[in-house]
């Protein structure tokens, strides 16, 4: 299931602060899977592996369409293959060993450049040097949509992306910035100002020597355009002709709410890690196609017409069959997924009150929505942060008390509930937002009825419809999100104490308020490591999202005629979509 728009954005790439220090030169890679935190092929059922081929065309299910084409738009939005960022990730292309992260791996140890070539961190000077690389050109386009005119990019184009996000110079001020559907600066406060050295050098002035709010900037995706974007009116910059980068893929046709279809970029620099002579991408084209219902999912995919069936298509166990059963040589991806969650508003009765919050949570008999509605055949309590960062979490800390409190007790719920003063329940309202997966919420409310709590289940129309009902501490309903969710700490650390966001409705609480100064203002990735296990256990002490199953897991298939992903990289809905959309093949 997805969380509200906003808190997508927490989930993305994490990078590595350790390379920083030194500097890569290695080729581009791009940023890890959205919701997935671990994942593993079925190697049982994986097709043979054969070397590249060029040609063809993979298409490629894409749920969630939007008409941003923006270069300030955020992570979220993986169909934009024509733009890219200074920094990706090695998502295991160069060591196969590298992917599935093992236990206890610190995620940030696999950043690699992408426009980046190589970069210098000096705390002592508190400034970030990257040089890029000098053969990176815009795409060409046909006709007045050609503004770059396949241009070189320079280091004027990387100042320029983060002046026009932040108000920090190139025209932008702080009164004059572009925001589209997230505003950059809180992510990037460390940053002082921009400065072009030479043509493909730039230097990154920060206000701390921090390493984790380094490896914060790094994070923060900031797609790389160019002042002649700026040139294009309003109503030409939500024309998709006139999108443009210097990513893999070209966009050549949108059909608003059914498909987006992208060409190879016959002058792409980059080369593939595993096969260096190999100049990439190996395709003609994607197309990210939607389809109405499973049902069409499941047929197309039969037939052969559709090629990848990402995690976020929520098919059921007995569509899942029916693809094994008609599909020969389907690969099967297995991903753990975050616990679906009610959050609170504490600032309102009666959930200012942790019994009544406690009762909430006994009330759910999480190992059986684990087990009954998802199909995992063992359980795993759900933290606050991701389950792959098992260095983050508090969850193996857990005293008995807390874990009871978190076990199917209905009796003593309801007796909760009545030592609190709603011996008779209450009832209350939770805002889902348009992706959520209404059935599981559904369950919830039936456990809740068992101990006399209504919750009526009300869809949002849309994203923006979800973040007002976020960020106003004065609206009564409640809404969803996901625990063990959260890869980047830094950012949400940001993101809880301040007001706007999201978890605006926790400010004002002084412990927490300490724990998040803590975790911002560490210095190094041991001190955040400390901080964000100490707001992991108080976050579930606290009860302020009431989890509805454990830990849950979801699968991908890949058709036989995908090459390329050899060790389990997941392909749609994922924000290395544009690294290993560029390295895969039709065999």
């Amino acid at each position: 299931m997805k969380k509200i728009i906003l808190l997508v954005l927490v989930l993305s790439m994490l990078m590595c602060i350790a390379a920083c220090k030194g500097g890569k030169d290695d080729a581009a890679t791009d940023q890890s899977a959205g919701n997935a935190q671990t994942a593993s092929p079925d190697t049982g059922t994986a097709p043979a592996a054969s070397g590249p081929n060029y040609g063809g065309t993979l298409t490629i299910q894409l749920a969630d369409f939007n008409t941003v084409f923006d270069p300030a738009m955020g992570e979220q939005y993986v169909y934009s293959l024509w733009l890219e960022y200074l920094f990706g990730m090695d998502w295991g292309l160069n060591d196969p060993s590298a992917y599935p992260f093992a236990e206890n791996t610190f995620i940030l140890d696999y950043a690699t450049g992408q426009i980046a070539k190589s970069w210098v961190w000096d705390p002592a000077n508190m400034t970030f040097t990257v040089t890029i690389r000098d053969d990176i050109y815009f795409q060409e386009k046909t006709g007045d949509y050609d503004i770059f005119g396949a241009r070189n990019m320079t280091a004027d184009d990387i100042k320029y992306s983060y002046d026009r996000v932040t108000g920090q110079g190139s025209g932008f001020t702080q009164d004059n910035f572009m925001m589209i559907d997230v505003d950059w600066r809180p992510r990037l406060n460390m940053l002082e100002s921009t400065e072009v050295t030479d043509k493909y050098t730039v230097v990154f002035h920060m206000n701390t020597a921090s390493e984790t709010r380094l490896s914060e900037f790094i994070i923060a995706q900031i797609n790389i355009t160019g002042p002649e974007w700026d040139t294009l009116s309003d109503s030409q910059k939500s024309d998709w002709r006139y999108a443009c980068g210097t990513g893999p893929f070209i966009l050549t046709d949108y059909a608003p709410d059914n498909h987006f279809t992208f060409v190879r970029n016959g002058n792409y620099y980059a080369y593939d890690e595993r096969y260096p002579d190999n100049r990439l991408p190996y395709l003609d084209g994607i197309v990210l196609q939607k389809f109405s219902d499973s049902t069409s999912i499941i047929s197309n995919f039969i037939s052969g017409s559709l090629d990848y069936i990402p995690t976020s298509a929520g098919l059921s166990d007995s569509e899942r069959l029916q693809i094994r059963n008609n599909v020969n040589g389907v690969a099967v991806q297995s991903f753990a997924f975050s616990a679906p969650a009610i959050t609170l508003k504490v600032n309102n009765a009666p959930f200012n009150d942790i019994n009544v919050r406690i009762a909430m949570q006994k009330a759910i008999n999480l190992e059986e929505v684990n087990s009954a509605y998802y199909g995992n055949s063992e359980f795993s309590f759900a933290g606050l942060w991701a389950s792959a960062l098992t260095n983050l979490s508090a969850v193996n800390q857990w005293d008995a008390q807390l874990r009871s409190e978190y076990t199917y007790d209905p009796d003593a719920a309801r007796q909760l509930l009545a030592d609190a003063g709603y011996a008779d329940g209450f009832e209350f309202t939770i805002a889902l937002d348009p992706m959520a997966d209404v059935d599981v919420f559904q369950l919830a409310k039936g456990y809740l009825a068992e101990v006399g709590i209504t919750m009526n289940i009300e869809i949002l129309p849309d994203m923006m419809a979800g973040r007002e009902v976020q960020g106003n501490p004065d609206d009564p309903r409640v809404f969803n999100f996901d625990l063990g969710a959260s890869n980047d700490p830094g950012f949400a650390f940001q993101s809880f104490a301040t007001v706007g966001f999201a978890y605006s409705i926790y400010h004002g609480d002084t412990a927490l308020d300490g724990m998040l100064a803590a975790a911002r203002d560490a210095m190094t990735l041991s001190e955040q490591e400390t901080a964000a296990k100490a707001v992991d256990l108080y976050f579930m002490r606290q009860h302020w999202l009431i989890a509805i199953s454990g830990l849950t897991s979801r699968e991908a298939f890949v058709s036989p005629r995908l090459g390329g992903l050899e060790n389990g990289e997941q392909f749609g809905a994922s924000h290395f979509f544009k690294t290993i959309a560029a390295r895969v093949w039709v065999q």
